[in-house]
């Protein structure tokens, strides 16, 4: 008995884990998922910020309570057309050109470079190729 109510605690602990990771990282690089920070009047302020091309309020917006998300790193007032342009070819459901705008942005949909400056930093790359190289 005590081994079956352990093992159905562990399954139930899996089972959660395995649905609120797929609920946080759903909403990257999936424009009909909203994101973690999303309210109504968050998405009232950033269309708003979006249509007027007004950078200082989408960056205000996405900093505020001293967030500094990856995203304020690489949109920069330079490229924000850019990711405005991404957003709405996302949000009229054009995802190609959505998914090409954010990659020119190195955005890359939250898949990230594959350049081996990811999580891993590269680890094992490197004997990969040497092994198939005959080495």
């Amino acid at each position: 008995m005590k081994k079956t109510a352990i093992f159905g605690i562990l399954t139930l602990m899996v089972i959660g884990l395995v649905f609120t990771s797929g609920m946080v990282n759903a909403y990257r690089g999936d424009y009909s998922v909203q994101g973690p920070d999303y309210s109504e009047d968050r998405h009232e302020l950033m269309e708003n910020a979006f249509d007027k091309l007004d950078y200082t309020a989408w960056y205000e917006l996405m900093t505020a309570e001293d967030r500094h998300p990856r995203i304020v790193d690489v949109v920069t007032e330079d490229n924000f057309e850019i990711f405005v342009q991404a957003h709405e070819a996302g949000r009229n459901g054009d995802y190609e050109t959505a998914t090409a705008l954010r990659s020119e942005l190195g955005l890359n949909n939250g898949n990230g470079p594959k350049d081996g400056t990811g999580f891993a930093k590269g680890v094992g790359q490197g004997k990969r190729i040497q092994h198939k190289m005959g080495k």
